[in-house]
């Protein structure tokens, strides 16, 4: 674990876990509040680190110190359920040919976001949040095989892993994380200090989509419509498959009322990705808001017929059936 100032956060997401665990190596970066007391009634090894604008720096420093066969990497502001232990240490046992797992972090959120999923938990300390966006992250994996952290920000060992050719698996394990619901000046402040990584990652190397897309979103999440512009471009130009990068540039269209363009980039994303159906139902959405319902009808009738359980998809073709007055 890194941490900085989690005198909030940190018991609770340490009592689950201290079950399964040998040990706990947490990295602080300079907490000024209590995180290091509430660490040593877990016996924690503390290791102090000053703070280079790295995360993956950060995070491989905790790695050095880890003696154990396996590795849980997980943040202060974090909960894994006392019912999901037992896959841990099952997924450990039976890991056969995987070096690491994926665990489904969830990001809770108070309101709406695209690409959230609604909460329908019963776990208590989040099942009154109503959103949350979900993402699967490797945070379980075998330690002192070489694998480390990869990017100054939004860190990953799946590149490492990657590279080694070796193999990871998935399991049905929950990180429940808090980060987006904490103190809304601590959220601005963390906020500028990604910013700052991302534009020096991308400093240090230009050619990479990832990164590229990283400063586009980032500009996006300010309404820098221009900016997010330029680097979603890059992005596509670098790696035409990277995410749904015509889809993110045919959104920015929409946000600036250029709907002829926002059809042809949903429709480039269609070609790119045509697997995924989010494309094609947004290229239906911006027809119907033109009117063209036809047009519209048979985009989702088509992506129906690959995608029959698609909510988004049976809401959309049903508005379609009801402006046609089918």
């Amino acid at each position: 674990m890194i941490a900085k100032n989690e005198e909030k956060f940190l018991e609770q997401c340490l009592n689950p876990v201290k079950e399964i665990i040998d040990e706990v190596i947490i990295v602080d970066t300079g907490s000024t509040d209590k995180t290091k007391e509430i660490a040593e009634k877990f016996n924690a090894k503390v290791i102090d680190f000053k703070w280079i604008d790295d995360f993956s720096a950060a995070r491989n420093e905790s790695i050095k110190h880890a003696t154990k066969d396996w590795i849980l990497v997980i943040d202060a502001d974090e909960i894994i359920e006392k019912r999901d232990l037992d896959k841990i240490k099952d997924a450990i046992s039976n890991a056969d040919e995987f070096v690491g797992f994926q665990l489904e972090q969830r990001s809770y959120l108070n309101n709406f976001f695209e690409g959230a999923v609604k909460n329908d938990s019963d776990f208590e300390p989040i099942k009154n949040y109503p959103f949350y966006i979900p993402n699967n992250l490797v945070r379980l994996f075998k330690n002192k095989i070489g694998i480390s952290f990869k990017h100054r920000v939004h860190e990953l060992v799946e590149d490492s892993i990657n590279v080694k050719k070796l193999k990871y698996g998935k399991i049905d394990v929950v990180l429940h994380h808090f980060g987006s619901l904490k103190d809304s000046g601590l959220i601005g402040e963390k906020t500028e200090q990604y910013a700052k990584m991302i534009l020096k990652q991308l400093e240090d190397e230009p050619e990479s989509a990832r990164y590229n897309y990283q400063a586009a979103k980032m500009f996006l999440g300010r309404n820098d419509y221009n900016n997010a512009l330029k680097y979603f471009e890059k992005t596509a130009k670098l790696n035409t498959n990277y995410k749904l990068v015509f889809s993110e540039i045919a959104k920015i269209y929409l946000e600036m009322n250029d709907k002829n363009r926002a059809v042809e980039y949903f429709k480039k994303s269609m070609k790119h990705a045509p697997e995924n159906p989010s494309p094609a139902n947004n290229l239906a959405v911006v027809y119907m808001s033109i009117g063209k319902f036809k047009e519209a009808e048979k985009i989702l009738d088509e992506e129906l017929k690959k995608h029959p359980g698609n909510e988004a998809l049976k809401y959309n073709y049903g508005k379609v059936l009801e402006n046609l007055g089918k």
